[in-house]
């Protein structure tokens, strides 16, 4: 990969370093190493964390913890940058921090920022270089799967080719790409390309491969290869595992058991809204309204995220404050709107659900068929098949519905979906038989 001349030793192995952290948690939401186990290794043992006499603090343990250093790591390279600007490396590493926030903390201010930094280092780079892998990976993050292509494709150019660890990133990444553009089998070809360059790095994606094949058995089975990956996992490491293993007992409608793993990431690495969010549904679930909407409140208070002032509208809405409901889902919307502004194709999907939780099938349907034309995977095609069927577009989305149904994608949410739509459709017994097969999947479903 051709690099910008420096002044000063060690920064481009830093670089090095740091670009891995970084693409890890764009594109997967966790932090890869580049030793790993083999196949017979068992899970790392966890590890005491205690102060470092290198890095002085030793890893963050807490999510308020991370957030303080990352401000401070952003301080230090946007400084960096504003001295050295005509060096396009030194905004990519400002870029790097900005993303490494915005991965801690969702904020669309925060991957703005950080598309900023990048736009800024590709202002000053020569031709045929510039940090194209972290672009795409803010493009594929924010759903631009063509722009993401792109850069990739930048990368192709190259007079010298990239080393193996980025090469497997790049296959991995073209992978992540088939697999949102709904071509199953070429994401997991490019899967076995990335493996075979770096055994084992596309483990959590394969995880999630399986998980939405109907294969939760081995999605799990795939976590656990993941966190192999790590000689020293860290309590954000070890807490993000419990996170994902827990999102597979919530799909399955396994609520304790989803409980369980979430309380124990959140013990992990607390403070994290993201495990919190996690928690205060599945206490929703169970009936326990009071303790959940007192959490979203924290969450919403402390993030701002719309999700989660829908949220608290619909517990307002079941317990029939209409009133209270009619107002958080304006508040939620006006930033629903915002956001749809500043990084569209990443907020079509989250805002469906606000526009059916409010039964505005018009605004359902105009935004899944924009989710469905940026991302036109499994999850995609089941939105525009239900905003379908709320606009009485009934053989449109049976058509659509069986599309998925004869792909390779196995979820609780298609198999209900299905089930509606030919409830709607007249077909009774093929409605009953796609409606048990949804609640053994998940018997909430």
């Amino acid at each position: 990969m051709q690099t910008a001349r420096l002044n000063g030793p060690g920064i481009v192995p830093v670089l090095a370093a740091l670009k891995w952290w970084i693409l890890a948690a764009m594109v997967i939401g966790a932090l890869w190493a580049t030793e790993r186990f083999t196949a017979d290794d068992a899970t790392p043992e966890a590890i005491a964390w205690g102060e470092s006499p290198f890095s002085g603090e030793g890893p963050p343990r807490t999510y308020r913890n991370a957030i303080e250093r990352s401000d401070r790591a952003i301080i230090h390279a946007r400084a960096a940058a504003q001295a050295a600007p005509d060096q396009w490396l030194m905004h990519e590493i400002h870029a790097s921090e900005v993303l490494a926030r915005a991965q801690l903390s969702g904020s669309y201010d925060d991957y703005a920022a950080a598309r900023q930094a990048l736009e800024a280092a590709f202002k000053v780079a020569v031709q045929g270089s510039g940090p194209h892998l972290m672009q795409a990976s803010l493009d594929f993050s924010m759903h631009r799967l063509p722009q993401a292509q792109a850069q990739l494709a930048a990368i192709d150019g190259y007079a010298v080719p990239p080393e193996s660890g980025d090469r497997a990133e790049i296959a991995a990444m073209r992978g992540d790409i088939a697999f949102y553009s709904g071509d199953y089998q070429a994401a997991l070809a490019l899967y076995d390309q990335a493996d075979a360059l770096v055994p084992g790095s596309a483990s959590f994606r394969r995880a999630i491969f399986a998980a939405r094949t109907g294969d939760v058995d081995q999605a799990d089975a795939y976590l656990v290869e993941a966190e192999r990956a790590y000689r020293s996992p860290t309590p954000q490491t070890r807490s993000y595992m419990e996170l994902q293993r827990g999102i597979l007992d919530l799909d399955r409608g396994r609520l304790n058991e989803a409980m369980s793993h979430f309380r124990k990431a959140d013990a992990l690495f607390p403070g994290r809204w993201l495990i919190e969010e996690h928690i205060a549904e599945v206490l929703n679930l169970q009936g326990k309204t009071a303790k959940s909407e007192a959490l979203y409140r924290d969450i919403v208070r402390r993030t701002g995220h719309p999700e989660f002032i829908d949220a608290l509208a619909g517990i307002a809405e079941a317990r029939g404050d209409t009133a209270e409901a009619k107002r958080l889902y304006a508040r939620s919307w006006a930033i629903w709107t915002k956001r749809l502004q500043q990084f569209p194709q990443a907020t079509y999907g989250h805002a469906i659900d606000h526009c059916i939780a409010r039964q505005d099938w018009a605004c359902a349907l105009t935004l899944a068929q924009r989710n469905h034309e940026a991302r036109p995977y499994g999850e995609a095609k089941i939105a525009l098949a239900r905003a379908l069927l709320g606009n009485g577009q009934v053989v449109q989305a049976r058509t659509l519905i069986e599309q998925v149904l004869a792909s390779r994608w196995r979820t609780p949410d298609l198999h209900a979906a299905a089930a509606d739509i030919y409830q709607a459709s007249g077909m009774a017994e093929k409605a009953a038989e796609q409606r048990r097969r949804a609640r053994a999947l998940n018997p909430l479903a």
